[in-house]
């Protein structure tokens, strides 16, 4: 699928991982093996903590007001940075529904 087909990635879009990505975290960050694409992606802090937080319930603005309450950072602020780090992780085929 095309990059420029995919739905736009926004507070109400709720991401659930993909059945193939499967994930080791250490010292705070992830190493994802996504199975199908026999590809390993390496998550920073951040990147680390979202990806944690996928449910497949809550929607990205909840993650992030629930993020943003408990690092005491600025909800704005980590709604773009959660919006940017679920699009690439969709991008990169990570979520369920791939690319």
């Amino acid at each position: 699928m095309d990059d420029r087909s995919l739905p736009a990635v926004d507070a109400s879009f709720v991401p659930v991982r993909s059945p193939d990505a499967y994930t080791v975290a250490i010292d705070g960050e992830a190493v994802l093996l996504d199975e199908r694409e026999n590809r390993l992606h390496l998550l920073n802090h951040s990147a680390t903590l979202v990806w944690l937080c996928f449910d497949g319930h809550a929607s990205i603005g909840e993650l992030a007001r629930e993020l943003s309450e408990e690092l005491g950072a600025p909800y704005e602020a980590l709604l773009g940075e959660t919006l940017t780090i679920v699009d690439d992780l969709r991008r990169e085929g990570l979520l369920a529904g791939g690319r």
